[in-house]
């Protein structure tokens, strides 16, 4: 059966943030398996496989859904996964602003505030920079 467009396109992004985030898990995994130094594990070889089945089990259920209704799920390329990053770096840098943290107990004081909105804006320069590299110059790449 095939999908609304509407639908099939966010059935498609549950499945790549579901495919990012399992990636991202596998890493994880695989660092607490080969015990890379300086990083402390408390997880033990039984929840880890344990958890590998069950991201297996959740790989072959979102496979079966796509199947199921028609959905072709393309991995973004390079330029799109620097894209993504980018913007979310940048959202979380403009929710990062003083202003924005208000709610977060006590106001800055002035002298923090100027060096916050400087590592701020320097921040967001260097994204910027980021951006311009491999972003904007989609004709050289």
């Amino acid at each position: 059966m095939a999908l609304d467009e509407l639908h099939a396109r966010r059935l498609a992004s549950v499945i790549s943030v579901f495919d990012g985030a399992l990636e991202r898990m596998e890493l994880v995994l695989r660092r607490l398996e080969t015990g890379s130094p300086g990083e402390p594990s408390d997880i033990m070889t039984a929840p880890i496989r344990r958890t590998r089945e069950k991201m297996t089990a959740i790989r072959i259920r979102l496979a079966e859904s796509a199947e199921r209704f028609s959905i072709q799920v393309h991995k973004p390329g390079p330029k799109q996964m620097l894209a993504a990053e980018l913007s979310r770096l940048w959202v979380v840098l403009e929710n990062a602003r003083p202003e924005r943290m208000k709610g977060y107990g006590r106001e800055f004081s002035p002298e923090d505030k100027a060096d916050w909105d400087k590592m701020i804006d320097e921040l967001m320069s260097d994204i910027r920079e980021i951006r311009r590299e491999f972003v904007t110059k989609s004709t050289k790449m």
